[in-house]
């Protein structure tokens, strides 16, 4: 079923666009982008000042579905079927990380690893509690004392295919950095002002 989805047509600006309206939901008024260029083991980090989830919601964010399109929402939801996140990142890469505090002193992290769930041999769902060790030094992006949630996409199998080079990856940061440019400006003037000075200089770090 993972493995399909991953074809549901989304390309890498438009993956992280629906990432950042979970940030956006979330309260955040800063969201930090990090692509960090490391060969095949390069990874894309979303991180953001929002206000963060518990274990249990973090948990059920992870899970694939929720609460359906007839359920009541909260105006600033931006969600629908409970699949945006997964689909997004799974669409780009084969490993997602979330770590989250929704207070500065507690932090919840969880992961799924599609090649862990291939090589399984129950065909159980094995949401992860905890980051990969592969993936443990890019939490510190989260920084220290304050809230908010940080998505990893690690294997970027989609987003940098075998044989790319640097350059192509920073073509695709280019793409990325013009589609949020647009569709952030019109979200942020319509309905989310209080976004739009630390939208317009979150960092775009290219390594």
């Amino acid at each position: 079923m993972l493995e399909s989805l991953r074809g549901l047509g989304y390309s890498p600006e438009t993956a992280i666009a629906d990432t950042i309206d979970n940030s956006i939901s979330a309260g955040a008024s800063e969201v930090d982008l990090h692509f960090d260029w490391q060969g095949e083991d390069s990874s894309v980090a979303i991180v953001d000042n929002g206000v963060g989830m518990c274990a249990t919601e973090l948990e059920s964010a992870m899970c694939l579905g929720g609460s359906g399109p007839l359920v009541q929402r909260g105006p600033k939801d931006l969600g629908r079927f409970g699949l945006g996140m997964k689909t997004a990142a799974f669409s780009q890469c084969r490993r997602l990380t979330v770590m989250s505090r929704n207070d500065p002193f507690t932090e919840t992290c969880f992961s799924w690893d599609l090649d862990v769930l291939a090589s399984s041999n129950d065909g159980a769902w094995h949401l992860l509690e905890g980051a990969d060790e592969r993936s443990s030094a890019h939490l510190a992006k989260l920084p220290a004392g304050r809230t908010g949630t940080l998505v990893l996409w690690e294997a970027l199998d989609r987003l940098i295919p075998k044989g790319s080079s640097e350059q192509e990856f920073l073509n695709s940061i280019d793409r990325i950095e013009w589609h949020l440019s647009m569709v952030f400006h019109r979200l942020v003037e319509r309905s989310q002002p209080s976004v739009r000075t630390s939208w317009m200089e979150s960092r775009l770090e290219k390594h």
